[in-house]
């Protein structure tokens, strides 16, 4: 660990300035945290009431169709999703079929929690739009003029790979990922290198700052899979599950769709390096 811990610092770029060291009272608080964390787990924001307020806010009602400017940002609000409808003009009549729009819907009927739960009702679904995913990409083969099927090639982290690339809409946002390593991840995992540090009220303002950074060099390792084309290193791939295994994030949703990207982008480092 101590050498994959060094290999993330040396590659993560931290701006110390930006970063304020942290006081000797952290500590306390970093217990505190680690200890409240468990005891009071992150629940997402899916309360009709909170959420009526904040669409008060912006004059929003779920369901409504509302016009679509490309221009305008639409605020991203916890507990709903935004549906856009856009059409092109038909260049015949010279007209669209509808004004382009988007309309806002909860998100609390269709979580992974809830997709989980009915699993073995979609299995047959989802195999089935599996299958013609990789229907198209042999039928895109054949097209190109392709005479075989790599038979030995067809996976289903294949698939998933592609999925990742070209899926929007299960896309991680930056932010979404840096929340969830902030309340899952950092109060466990800045206890545990407090210790490994040996930090004690006591310790100075520069021996602070080193866990700060290491902290910060995890965060930003965790971010960069916000990018569907992202390539972290086997070894950062290794220590970055590892993290999650060690802070009991393993059974966690996000916790889990990670270690199985990182593991697939682990062989995929491997299968670079034999080409070699």
């Amino acid at each position: 660990m101590n050498t994959t811990t060094t290999q993330i610092n040396n590659s993560a770029h931290v701006n110390s300035a930006q970063n304020s060291a942290v006081s000797a009272a952290s500590l306390a608080a970093i217990n505190a945290a680690a200890v409240s964390a468990a005891a009071n787990p992150v629940t997402p924001l899916t309360d009709s009431l909170e959420l009526s307020a904040k669409l008060a806010q912006l004059g929003e009602t779920l369901g409504d169709f509302k016009a679509y400017d490309s221009q305008l940002p639409i605020a991203e609000i916890e507990g709903s999703r935004i549906i856009k409808c856009l059409y092109q003009t038909n260049p015949k009549t010279g007209k669209k079929a509808q004004e382009n729009s988007y309309v806002r819907v909860p998100t609390k009927h269709l979580t992974e929690e809830h997709i989980v739960s009915r699993i073995a009702d979609l299995t047959p679904y989802f195999l089935a739009y599996l299958q013609e995913l990789e229907n198209k990409e042999i039928q895109d083969n054949h097209r190109k003029g392709g005479l075989t099927v790599y038979c030995s090639g067809l996976s289903l982290d294949k698939i998933i790979e592609r999925l990742e690339e070209s899926s929007t809409s299960s896309r991680l946002s930056k932010d979404k990922i840096e929340s969830w390593f902030t309340d899952i991840i950092e109060p466990t995992l800045a206890t545990k290198f407090a210790a490994k540090l040996g930090l004690t009220e006591n310790s100075s303002e520069a021996d602070f700052l080193k866990l700060e950074t290491v902290l910060a060099a995890y965060k930003g390792k965790f971010s960069q899979l916000a990018n569907p084309k992202a390539f972290i290193q086997e070894a950062d791939c290794v220590a970055l599950i590892g993290v999650i295994n060690a802070c009991g994030a393993e059974s966690n949703l996000l916790g889990s769709r990670f270690i199985s990207r990182l593991t697939n982008m682990s062989k995929k480092s491997e299968e670079v390096l034999l080409t070699l």
